[in-house]
């Protein structure tokens, strides 16, 4: 990979959070952090959008893949300026898109136009929660996998893709990601760390917040690195486990030349990723 080029762009959110907890001094200016047992919040600042246009004259503008958490109104217009602003640069290659819903526009309203703006990026990734959400339908605990899979097909079956060669990622939880195209039928993946595992690996889950954004993000260099989707997903499974390790960001550090997240080698646990997939097929 070109170590000049950009990657992976976010149109996503940037939130400072204040997180109070029973009897100890509240953690403040926390990067993503969350409640364990319930979260209450409201905005003390007004929101500072990231626009398009100031990518203007910036590397930014050339990257290989864009994220957008954002509703299905404001998608395709932003969108559609962002493929204009690159073409007006002689940028000519369509970058990877990759849409998050937002939960707070993840309801039967937006049904219709959910779908319309899922033929417009190449990946169509809520939470399983927010699927649900979108159809109408409740999740709890004991929803089966199958239920998922029905709901993700019927957004393929309505298309996915600019060509309809999309693909949905379904982030759910602790049961890990379903991975489904046109072409892969669903193909789920478990989470790094899993519920049945020893103690010491299940006691790595701190807090989930993050989770799924870095999932995204490890996503798109998977597949820009390798083409292959089931493999993105890997490389998103991995980052996810980093974050899932604190309240916050992991910490970086260097041992050498490498670059260390939380002391491990995002590289090695992969390949341990990699390697426990095998040997459970």
């Amino acid at each position: 990979m070109d170590k000049q080029a950009i990657y992976f762009a976010s149109f996503g959110s940037v939130v400072l959070d204040e997180i109070r907890f029973p009897n100890q001094e509240p953690l403040t200016n926390i990067l993503g952090g969350s409640g364990a047992y319930a979260k209450k919040f409201k905005y003390t600042t007004p929101l500072i959008l990231t626009e398009e246009e100031k990518l203007h004259g910036t590397i930014v503008l050339s990257s290989k893949s864009f994220h957008y958490l954002a509703s299905p109104a404001d998608l395709k217009p932003r969108l559609l300026k962002l493929l204009t602003i690159r073409a007006q640069m002689g940028i000519s290659h369509r970058p990877l898109t990759i849409w998050e819903p937002s939960p707070l526009t993840s309801n039967p309203d937006n049904f219709q136009a959910c779908l319309d703006m899922a033929k417009l990026v190449d990946v169509f990734s809520p939470n399983h929660l927010e699927l649900a959400a979108t159809f109408g339908a409740l999740y709890s605990s004991e929803t089966q996998k199958s239920e998922i899979e029905t709901l993700a097909l019927k957004v393929l079956s309505s298309g996915v893709g600019p060509d309809g060669n999309g693909v949905v990622v379904i982030r759910a939880g602790e049961n890990g990601c379903l991975v489904q195209s046109r072409d892969i039928g669903p193909k789920w993946l478990p989470p790094f760390y899993v519920a049945a595992m020893q103690e010491e690996q299940a006691s790595g889950v701190v807090d989930p917040t993050g989770a799924g954004n870095a999932f995204l993000g490890a996503f798109s260099i998977g597949y820009l690195e390798t083409g292959d989707v089931i493999e993105a997903a890997k490389y998103g499974s991995v980052a996810a486990s980093f974050a899932l390790e604190q309240v916050g960001m992991p910490r970086r550090s260097k041992e050498g030349q490498k670059e260390l997240w939380n002391g491990a080698s995002v590289r090695r646990r992969l390949d341990e990723y990699k390697a426990r997939q095998k040997s459970t097929n």
